[in-house]
């Protein structure tokens, strides 16, 4: 069950909008990659030092994202 909610939290997530570091042009994160100065990049402009959404996304406590202390604040 927790992994179905996380997985929500995490697809919810991924569809903020973050500008590529190196055009400018403006991504939903699920499509970006981030670089190790904590900055995001689309794929044209990425590297192979970059990690992409789906493996720093693993990484992330989700507790701390917006999209959980909002649910929070509705019950």
């Amino acid at each position: 069950m927790e992994t179905t909610a996380n997985t929500e939290v995490l697809k919810e997530f991924g569809k903020r909008i973050q500008r590529c570091y190196g055009c400018f042009i403006a991504y939903h994160l699920k499509n970006m990659y981030l670089a190790d100065d904590v900055t995001f990049f689309c794929d044209h402009c990425k590297d192979d030092t970059m990690f992409h959404f789906d493996d720093f996304s693993k990484l992330l406590d989700i507790s701390k994202l917006k999209e959980v202390a909002e649910d929070d604040h509705h019950h």
